[in-house]
């Protein structure tokens, strides 16, 4: 499918947004069928937020407040388990109201549980995540720090790190990737080098693998634009 109907994504960020950034700089170029129609943080300082505002793209707040999802202090794993839990099930609310073809989470940094993940499977939305690491590799955070870590300990296979865009699934860093990038290391680099390396190719590989699964996305649909 070489021109995709339109579609509708909504971002999740937690930070600076620059991979956010790629995806509004294609929307206007590369890919006008990309429709970004919110752009959510669980931050509220995220600079993300006024990336999106610059580019008169709805925006909203959603974080996990002490006192709205879980008492200040609390340390009951039971009850933290339900805050969260609610937290994730008045996400998903958040983000099927506005009725998306695809969620991207361009460096959203929190857990999604299923109470997130099963609403949108049932309405057919898939979600991707941008993760820096290759498949099975450095699950979680710190994922650059640690596959640089192992490198200078000379425990790193290959000497390779890389990056994936993959599709969300319970399991963190688990899901059936979209697209992958390896990167070798450098002995002579820093770590503050590494990461910026890692990030430029960020900026593509987001837009690129966004791309893929909107191709997949409409081939699943047959092709019509209708869900």
């Amino acid at each position: 499918m070489h021109n995709p109907p339109p579609t509708k994504i909504t971002v999740l960020i937690s930070g600076n947004g620059s991979n956010l950034q790629a995806l509004i700089d294609a929307s206007t170029t590369t890919m006008p069928h990309l429709q970004i129609i919110r752009v959510i943080s669980n931050r509220k300082q995220a600079y993300g937020l006024s990336r999106a505002e610059k580019a008169s793209i709805p925006t909203a707040y959603h974080n996990l407040i002490a006192g709205k999802y879980l008492a200040a202090g609390e340390k009951d794993p039971s009850a933290q388990l339900r805050g969260r839990e609610k937290y994730d099930a008045d996400l998903a609310d958040l983000v099927l109201a506005d009725s998306p073809d695809l969620v991207v989470c361009a460096g959203w940094l929190h857990i999604l549980a299923p109470s997130f993940l099963e609403p949108l499977i049932a309405k057919n939305v898939p979600v991707i995540n941008l993760h820096p690491a290759l498949p099975g590799m450095y699950d979680g955070i710190n994922a650059i720090e640690r596959a640089y870590a192992d490198f200078q300990n000379g425990k790193l296979e290959n000497g390779r790190t890389g990056i994936m865009i993959h599709y969300l699934i319970s399991e963190v860093d688990r899901g059936t990737p979209i697209l992958v990038r390896e990167i070798e290391c450098k002995s002579e680099e820093t770590l503050e080098e590494l990461t910026e390396r890692i990030h430029e190719q960020e900026h593509q590989i987001i837009v690129e693998g966004t791309a893929m699964a909107i191709i997949k996305l409409w081939e699943g649909r047959n092709g019509s634009p209708q869900k």
